[in-house]
């Protein structure tokens, strides 16, 4: 099967533009708020209980809705309804600069089966192929779930996406590769319908799914790994941009005649004080090197890798360490008001591997630069959370991108 066989999660428009259907209300409104009776779904959904009961006729006759007993209630009582989590599964891949993460998800957001293996550097493409090919028979065979039930593959990584990426501009564990190139490729080596997403956009679904976030909820996922990214979440929709590059958290401008990015502009958060601006600082510092044991490992490591261990040296008392994590924290922290203040709205998600290693420092700042001006100015309660599923949350949101694509068939 062709790559093309599903639509991204932001292939319609979002927000009041686009039309959501019976079929995606429902199975949406149960996933975030199961068990829930007819009655209960006519009234979140707007639709009329006939509408209801025929579409819920047709997911119970396709095994994707269950009903699970009943409600006592001041009347008649109510049947209560659920998503079957194995009814449908999908994979999701990561392909991380240290490790490639698989997982199968059910269409309740659970993960059924987990793989990590250490990521394959190689220029040799069919070799990289044949391993994701392999790893994915793995995850299927190992969970027990037939194979008939899996939808399709989500794909996930860092850096940009979209047609004007050059090959040359891949991740290094990636160069060469063409977003498209690797869907249709996968594809055909899985016979699994395949789409690719970046990591930052993945995490939130994963986000929304997961933690079963209210469909009309607006939110942002800020996420950190060897960057930093974003992934906005308009009425369960992700947004994605017309390069399918939305949430480029890491290249806010927070300084005009700022150090110069990779990007190609000048004064970004990352330049500032991305994972691997802290990481260079480190190495840059003996007290601080030597408290986070940078120097006998820095040859086996990554920017992530440094990035958690000095992560660790803060959480231990180094004071070095810390320091450099609080000067970062207050960059992130005023880049981080800047999107509540664009998006308005009141829930900020940390994730990814950085934010799981050093939420800790970047949480307190992220909430103490916002709750000021929101109690003078805004008068708002912005809510600043870590993810539950923060180390996996752009595996497991590549595989709900599947999930959430196929509501909408």
């Amino acid at each position: 099967m062709s790559g093309n066989a599903l639509t991204p999660v932001g292939g319609t428009p979002v927000g009041r533009g686009r039309r959501t259907g019976a079929r995606e209300s429902i199975l949406d409104a149960i996933r975030s708020a199961e068990p829930l009776s007819r009655v209960e779904l006519a009234s979140m959904t707007g639709l009329t209980e006939a509408a209801v009961s025929m579409t819920v006729r047709r997911l119970l006759e396709e095994g994707l809705v269950v009903e699970t007993g009943r409600s006592p209630t001041g009347g008649k009582p109510r049947t209560m309804l659920r998503l079957d989590p194995a009814a449908r599964v999908s994979v999701g891949i990561h392909l991380d600069e240290d490790t490639t993460t698989y997982v199968l998800t059910g269409q309740t957001g659970g993960v059924i089966s987990r793989l990590a293996r250490p990521a394959l550097i190689s220029d040799d493409q069919e070799a990289l192929l044949r391993s994701l090919a392999a790893d994915v028979a793995v995850l299927i065979d190992a969970s027990g779930v037939d194979r008939a039930r899996c939808l399709g593959i989500g794909v996930v990584w860092p850096g940009p996406h979209g047609p004007g990426v050059r090959p040359e501009e891949a991740p290094p564990h990636l160069r060469g590769w063409r977003g498209h190139d690797l869907d249709q490729r996968l594809a055909e080596a899985t016979g699994l319908p395949v789409l690719v997403e970046n990591d930052a956009t993945a995490a939130a679904v994963g986000e929304y799914w997961v933690a079963r976030v209210g469909p009309t909820r607006a939110f942002a996922a800020l996420y950190m790994g060897s960057g930093i990214g974003a992934g906005i979440v308009i009425d369960g929709v992700a947004l994605r941009g017309s390069q399918a590059n939305a949430g480029e958290f890491g290249h806010l401008c927070l300084q005009v005649d700022g150090p110069a990015c990779w990007c190609g502009s000048n004064g970004c958060l990352e330049a500032l004080a991305g994972p691997q601006m802290v990481v260079a600082a480190a190495l840059a510092d003996p007290v601080a090197s030597a408290e986070a044991g940078l120097d006998a490992d820095r040859s086996r490591r990554s920017a992530a890798g440094n990035f958690a261990a000095i992560a660790r040296a803060a959480r231990g008392g180094a004071p070095a360490c810390r320091a450099l994590l609080d000067d970062s924290a207050r960059y992130v922290a005023a880049a981080a008001e800047s999107v509540v203040n664009l998006l308005d709205i009141d829930l900020l998600v940390l994730t990814g591997p950085g934010f799981a290693a050093a939420s800790f420092v970047y949480g307190p700042a992220i909430t103490s630069r916002i709750a000021a001006a929101d109690a003078r100015t805004w008068h708002r309660s912005v809510t600043v959370t870590v993810s539950l599923a923060a180390e996996t949350a752009s595996a497991t949101g590549a595989a709900a991108l599947v999930l959430q694509s196929s509501m909408r068939r």
